[in-house]
């Protein structure tokens, strides 16, 4: 049997509800299914709340579902207790053991009972994984002694020294630099695809689900919003919901309606009026009068004259330069949006130490690039 054709791990119907005292319950999850091959990263994300953590904990068999099945390389691990399942586990609260020092917690996994390496080659392991993590220098501290970043790292060493039948990741460097995030992602990517297990990776931050996974799954209020690669989310978002969490910053969303005259299509909103290009007018067809969202990312939105033909007015709000580029927030009218320009355009728009803030301008949005999702159920029309 090949890789590709090798049982990897498969979540269906996964369902999860707590209780919160007073005969409240708050459901976690409502049937999440995901399916992950061998050697393949699938990276979730969502914000807080969304239950990524807790689909990780079933996973991992510290939480049983309240519905639905885990299968792992073709074995159905209902009843399987945590310890047999040959997860490695990185706990988002790190869990590391506090009086073990940093190389002592990062070789617990490796000398426990039933471990296949022996001493020499588990410290061998470990070295390169601590060395890897820089933190191979704090190797004899304690815990206690530790910041937060740095226990993270242990708790990642902890997990990447092993070979199990499945990783989870379980926000796996929130807590460290910018920097080292940076460098790690692709080291820990890197490493895990030289695996035949299969890695799930969990994140509050939509852009590093995106460089992370092969595949991306995206969660909000216990429910899947959407899967696929990482082109497929950024280009075609199923969903307003998943088009908030993507992006730095993420896609501007402006409410208003369908409105037709002359056989064109229009979106309209207050002083905005938008003739729709045609693919999208397709897309809309049917829907004059109905409550829509226009979609446009800020590196789309460009910068002209206020009385220019087909600009929208807008006042600056604010200008954050950053470096190569920067953020201009734009007051619509009870609306801000975001537009991501370069320094030359930002500075042109300064007018020196006020930063521009208060002047008019006018905005050009894409006759492409543009995406329309339903007032109503906030989901993408076809087409989009």
């Amino acid at each position: 049997m090949s890789a590709s054709a090798m049982p990897g791990l498969s979540a269906r119907g996964i369902s999860k509800s707590f209780a919160k005292g007073k005969g409240e319950v708050v459901a976690a999850l409502h049937e999440v299914g995901i399916e992950v091959a061998p050697g393949e990263l699938l990276a979730i994300t969502g914000p807080s709340g969304a239950g990524k953590s807790t689909l990780c904990r079933i996973l991992a068999g510290l939480e049983r579902p309240d519905a639905g099945t885990v299968t792992l390389g073709g074995r159905d691990l209902a009843g399987v207790p945590p310890q047999q399942r040959r997860v490695a586990l990185m706990f988002e609260s790190y869990a590391l053991y506090p009086h073990l020092t940093v190389r002592g917690n990062a070789l617990s996994p490796l000398l426990a009972p039933g471990g296949r390496l022996d001493p020499a080659a588990a410290n061998t392991r470990v070295d390169e994984v601590l060395e890897l993590l820089e933190i191979r220098h704090l190797g004899e501290r304690l815990p206690g002694a530790l910041s937060g970043g740095q226990k993270q790292r242990v708790a990642l060493a902890r997990m990447l020294v092993q070979t199990p039948d499945l990783y989870l990741l379980d926000e796996p460097i929130s807590h460290l630099d910018a920097k080292l995030r940076h460098k790690l992602r692709g080291e820990i990517r890197r490493r895990l695809a030289g695996q035949s297990a299969p890695s799930v990776w969990s994140t509050p931050d939509g852009m590093e689900a995106l460089s992370v996974g092969d595949r991306v799954v995206v969660i909000d209020q216990g429910r899947v919003e959407q899967v696929g690669t990482p082109e497929e989310i950024w280009q075609r978002p199923a969903s307003a919901r998943v088009a908030r969490l993507l992006g730095d910053p993420p896609m501007n969303l402006v409410e208003g309606k369908l409105r037709s005259e002359g056989g064109t299509l229009y979106f309209a909103r207050r002083d905005i009026r938008l003739a729709l290009p045609p693919v999208l007018s397709f897309a809309a067809a049917g829907m004059p009068g109905e409550d829509i969202i226009l979609g446009v990312r800020p590196a789309d939105i460009g910068f002209a004259p206020p009385d220019a033909p087909g600009a929208v007015g807008a006042e600056i709000y604010s200008n954050e330069p950053f470096g190569k580029h920067a953020i201009v927030t734009l007051d619509l009218g009870a609306l801000l949006a975001k537009a991501k320009t370069t320094m030359a355009t930002a500075s042109a728009l300064s007018e020196g130490a006020n930063e521009g803030i208060g002047r008019k301008v006018g905005l050009l949005f894409p006759h492409d690039g543009l995406t329309l999702f339903d007032g109503t159920t906030g989901r993408a029309l076809p087409g989009n």
